[in-house]
């Protein structure tokens, strides 16, 4: 996909949501400067402005908070520290890290492939991951990118190099997975699911 495009896409989202609940915020000072209706009752004429007072500068807060966003996801691969990092980048272009995963506890790669081909060329969409060994059965996948299978065979066979090389040449396994993966929820917390 066109991560430029998607990123300045949302920035200008992000701006316009800032821009529209500072707005509203500002306008409900404005309910409160308007003259009395000589035709309503004060105590209704008041009961309306408070309650358009909480209207805007509640949706006005939210509209707000939804501009300043968490932050575009993304994942660096840092080979001279040998790890993974996990994280943000945040508004002011700073990488906030979420999770840190040294080159030796990583235990796969994982390519989940879309049964259909969508977007130009009909290229099938794909997602790679790092499988982590936590123990007995479970299995933690981290998400590394997400794009069209073709433009991420290449960046599996580097990452499988690259772990490779930090192992003494010792190789590690890769998978695929040909049907859909995903998070799903159960009654002990979430689980990696690829089918």
């Amino acid at each position: 996909m066109n991560q430029v495009k998607t990123v300045s896409g949302g920035a200008v989202l992000r701006a316009f949501c800032r821009f529209l609940g500072v707005a509203l915020a500002i306008s409900s000072i404005g309910l409160w400067v308007m003259q009395n209706a000589p035709v309503m009752d004060d105590t209704v004429l008041l009961t309306m402005k408070l309650g358009l007072t909480c209207l805007f500068v509640g949706l006005g807060g939210l509209l707000y908070l939804f501009g300043q966003g968490g932050g575009i996801a993304s994942t660096q691969i840092d080979l001279h520290n040998r790890m993974v990092r996990r994280g943000r980048i945040s508004s002011n272009n700073e990488f906030e890290t979420e999770t840190l995963v040294p080159f030796e506890d990583v235990t796969g790669l994982l390519l989940s492939c879309s049964k259909a081909t969508s977007g130009i060329g009909n290229a099938r969409q794909a997602t790679l991951y790092l499988r982590l060994d936590d123990g007995g059965e479970n299995l933690t996948a981290i998400e590394v990118l997400s794009g069209p299978e073709q433009l991420l065979r290449p960046i599996q066979e580097r990452l499988l190099r690259d772990l490779k090389d930090d192992r003494g040449g010792l190789a590690i396994p890769s998978y695929e997975s040909h049907g859909r993966a995903g998070l799903k929820i159960r009654t002990d917390g979430m689980a990696f699911r690829a089918a």
